[in-house]
């Protein structure tokens, strides 16, 4: 689909599904399409088609398997003879990504007749989604004059929505900082972490290909396939306004936001080089004036989001590594507090307290609602027992709920950074597999805590060989892992 299309689209369709509470009412409204391509054989007055309607009919936890179509046809010489081919649209993703079907013909019945115009409408069937269709249609009236017409329908998932199907709510890190090709001035990631040629990273290849973070076919993609496996929410990485408005907004922007939710991930190597955040100090005006204002920002512009994700009504905010910070965060996190509760927000905040083997500050814990760990947990790089990680697992859970702080277990399919160029010391090296991720995940969910959140690190970390984003070499084996590991809670 042509994409200043697509995007004026989904706009319009995002405002629909965000009306809606439960994310999934849009779908049974009826939505009409702009005439995208019209081309004539002759000179004299063709037919003119027009007010493309797509209404699902059958619609099971959010995926569409059967549609009703009508639209408009226009003619100066009656009868017309109107035909319409519907088949496979998505422009912008390789082929393997998705289903393929065969095109084909659909019956339009001519259901209203004016004085020049006419309602034509057909049923679709058995759709097995995962991308976009396209109708092609043709009308040629009683002097052999012929229009041709095509639209495009909106994004049709291939998975049922099966994120709430149980009582644990999975949330993935999310990185939409991925650009194909690399933007001047913006961070790209794809040509650091792999052969831009080839389209794959020194640790996989995307099922995608090396997408665009911002293509709202992928996007809905990453939907799709996360919600059809059990992940609840995307928690979102948040480098301050500039990356959010175009990184982050798209996202709630597009068609299938409804379907999830999302979070923000505070990046605090934002305040600092990378590599220094030991140095972040959030007593410090300058750094802190810029931390508040950036979680400001996401407040005014995302917290009033439907798909924003709360606790208790809350939303949520990470912040991400503050075990690292050497300087006293509770002053500063108190601050934030009263500034966003000023704004009308009482937040949930979530901090990256939970660090292996460290000795625990109550009076930091209590900065936070939750705390959780997203550096790799030194203690499963070193192979240790389950006994040993269970253990860890409990000394800090005590320590959190004698304070009234939650526990956030996190798990990881593997780690290895040492592809990554210019990261100045690398944070360990377990290898990848779907067993090691099994075992990560039966542990975790045994120290679910009130709120019922379970952390994965990560969705789309390329570089890190922690994702579990389908992959050409692995396909949906880790999401199919996560969908049989939380299966029955």
């Amino acid at each position: 689909m042509n994409r200043r299309r697509f995007l004026k689209y989904a706009g319009a369709t995002a405002a629909v599904a965000g009306a809606s509470a439960v994310g999934l009412d849009y779908l049974l409204e009826p939505q009409t399409f702009p005439q995208t391509n019209t081309t004539s054989t002759h000179i004299a007055t063709p037919p003119s088609i027009s007010d493309f309607h797509w209404q699902p009919t059958r619609v099971v936890n959010g995926k569409v398997y059967e549609a009703a179509i009508s639209l408009n046809v226009q003619s100066e010489n009656p009868p017309v003879d109107v035909s319409a081919v519907l088949e496979d649209h998505a422009p912008t993703i390789p082929a393997r990504a998705y289903p393929a079907e065969l095109a084909r013909t659909l019956q339009l019945t001519q259901s209203q007749t004016g004085n020049a115009s006419a309602i034509y409408a057909g049923q679709v069937t058995d759709l097995k989604g995962g991308k976009e269709y396209q109708l092609t249609v043709s009308a040629q009236d009683s002097r052999n004059n012929k229009t041709n017409a095509e639209f495009e329908t909106p994004y049709v998932r291939e998975y049922e929505n099966m994120a709430d199907r149980n009582d644990i709510l999975v949330g993935a890190a999310y990185h939409p900082w991925f650009r194909n090709p690399c933007r001047p001035g913006e961070a790209c990631h794809w040509d650091e972490w792999g052969n831009m040629t080839s389209g794959s990273t020194f640790l996989g290849t995307p099922l995608l290909g090396l997408y665009n973070s911002d293509d709202p076919l992928v996007i809905a993609k990453h939907i799709d396939w996360a919600t059809g496996y059990g992940v609840d929410f995307f928690e979102c990485s948040y480098w301050g306004p500039d990356f959010a408005r175009k990184s982050i907004l798209p996202l709630f922007q597009n068609p299938l936001i409804g379907d999830t939710k999302v979070s923000i991930l505070y990046e605090t190597a934002n305040l600092v080089s990378w590599g220094d955040i030991s140095l972040v100090n959030l007593n410090e005006p300058g750094s802190y004036s810029a931390f508040k204002s950036h979680l400001e920002y996401a407040a005014k512009n995302y917290f009033s989001h439907p798909s924003y994700l709360r606790i208790g009504g809350r939303p949520v905010i990470r912040i991400c590594h503050t075990m690292q910070i050497r300087s006293d965060i509770t002053a500063p996190i108190a601050k934030l507090r009263r500034g966003m509760k000023d704004i009308g927000y009482e937040i949930y905040l979530i901090g990256d307290d939970l660090d292996w083997g460290l000795s625990i500050s109550s009076r930091c814990l209590k900065a936070f609602d939750a705390i959780t760990n997203y550096a790799l947990p030194p203690l499963w790089a070193e192979d240790k027992s389950a006994t040993a990680v269970r253990k860890e697992y409990s000394r800090w859970q005590s320590a959190a709920h004698a304070v009234g702080v939650e526990v956030i277990p996190s798990v990881y399919p593997g780690y290895d950074d040492r592809h990554i160029k210019n990261r100045p010391v690398s944070y360990g090296y377990v290898p990848r597999s779907t067993q090691f991720f099994m075992s990560n995940l039966k542990i975790a969910m045994e120290f679910v805590d009130r709120s019922r959140m379970l952390g994965i690190v990560s969705w789309d970390e390329w570089g890190e060989d922690s994702f579990i984003e389908p992959s050409v070499e692995d396909d949906f084996k880790y999401l199919q892992t996560l969908k049989d590991a939380v299966a029955g809670h």
